[in-house]
């Protein structure tokens, strides 16, 4: 609150210069006095004076009235609020001051309050200078925005940080930043991305705005601008976690671009950003199997079922070595998948191992398989028609 400190001492030295004319000549050298001790940071022998002269200008309304408010920049200026606040009030209540004076003090009152953590009485003494202020300035607006953003009355607020950014000769971050978090608070996404579309603008090199706007634009259901959005990030260097760059890859992945994610989550694996887990090395195999890219879904599904000995894996490495007909391979993966276990329908994994022993030449074992394949609802009427099939062929 040191800026209340500056703000008092100035209107204290400038007031104090303006009606000089009007107090006796005593009571304006002792003024005097008193505001070039606080001028020095001699704040305990200013009041020490002002406590003296106080007794001599109570009958005379206007010296009365600018001995208080004088006291009021004292105790401001100490980070004495409450007691600042009863010395404006006290001279306020006189209305010996002229209007101008006295609005200035409104204001400076609806700060202290607003320093005190009083928002409704700052509140109450801001409307009161709104009420009769000529012409607000942005700083006062967005003073009014604050107030009653503390006051959680968003209806108010937000009117008030709009007005004032718009009276703004140059862009005031930390205001766009109160309306967007009031507009988050009012759920207003599509309000929200427009200010945060504002935002990148003014503010490109902030990764954390192109994150905002890409999540509201997810928010609202678009999904292609949020990924657009994200592209650019990460085209700008500003993703370099893995929770950023996976989110990313599966932006890719929802909008039915598995290519492209693989291709991002390769590189970003080389270039050490995300790690070679298991988890990740399923999810780079499972990206190259949707793009079609079998060579390069079958090394990174075997990575992933290696450092996982998960049965899904060996399945899915399975059918993908069913499409090059390599039979041998289909047999062992399917072993392997039927032995880490964990599968929802163990029938695939028999099915699998049935057609590649058919293929092979091993009807007989075939038959065993596809008879345990007939245990599981979803493979059974595919293996009774592979054992019919077999049965017909021998006789």
């Amino acid at each position: 609150m040191r800026a209340f400190k500056a703000l008092f001492l100035v209107a204290l030295l400038l007031g104090g210069q303006a009606f000089a004319a009007t107090l006796s000549e005593r009571t304006y050298k002792r003024l005097t006095t008193i505001q070039e001790l606080m001028g020095d940071n001699k704040y305990k022998e200013a009041l020490k004076r002002l406590d003296e002269l106080l007794p001599r200008v109570r009958k005379n309304g206007y010296e009365y009235a600018t001995v208080m408010q004088t006291y009021g920049f004292a105790y401001a200026a100490q980070e004495q609020y409450r007691k600042a606040i009863k010395a404006f009030n006290e001279s306020l209540n006189t209305e010996a001051l002229p209007d101008q004076v006295q609005q200035s003090m409104r204001y400076n009152l609806a700060q202290l309050y607003a320093a005190a953590n009083d928002w409704k009485s700052a509140a109450r003494a801001y409307e009161q200078w709104l009420a009769s202020a000529e012409k607000p300035s942005a700083d006062s607006y967005a003073f009014g925005a604050t107030i009653y953003a503390q006051l959680k009355d968003y209806k108010k607020a937000i009117p008030k940080i709009r007005k004032a950014i718009g009276l703004a000769s140059k862009p005031r971050e930390n205001w766009y930043q109160l309306l967007l978090s009031m507009l988050y608070q009012q759920k207003q996404y599509s309000e929200a991305a427009k200010v945060l579309e504002t935002m990148v603008a003014y503010w490109p090199d902030k990764k954390q705005y192109w994150n905002q706007l890409s999540g509201v634009y997810f928010t609202l259901k678009k999904n292609r601008r949020a990924l657009a959005v994200l592209e650019l990030a990460h085209k700008q260097g500003f993703l370099k976690k893995e929770r950023e760059l996976m989110n990313l890859v599966n932006m890719y992945l929802l909008q039915g671009i598995p290519y492209k994610a693989a291709k991002i989550l390769d590189a970003e694996m080389k270039a050490g950003r995300i790690p070679r887990t298991g988890k990740n090395l399923q999810k780079l195999g499972e990206a190259w199997m949707r793009a079609k890219e079998t060579d390069e879904a079958l090394h990174e599904l075997q990575a992933a079922a290696e450092a996982q000995e998960k049965g899904i894996l060996y399945l899915r490495l399975a059918q993908l070595y069913t499409d090059k007909e390599n039979w041998k391979k289909v047999i062992d993966l399917s072993n392997k998948a039927l032995a880490a276990g964990g599968l929802k329908n163990p029938g695939d994994a028999y099915m699998l191992k049935g057609m590649a022993q058919y293929e092979s030449g091993r009807k007989r074992g075939a038959l065993v398989s596809f008879s345990k394949a007939l245990k599981y609802k979803k493979s059974k009427h595919q293996a009774g028609q592979w054992i019919r099939h077999i049965k017909t062929e021998g006789s």
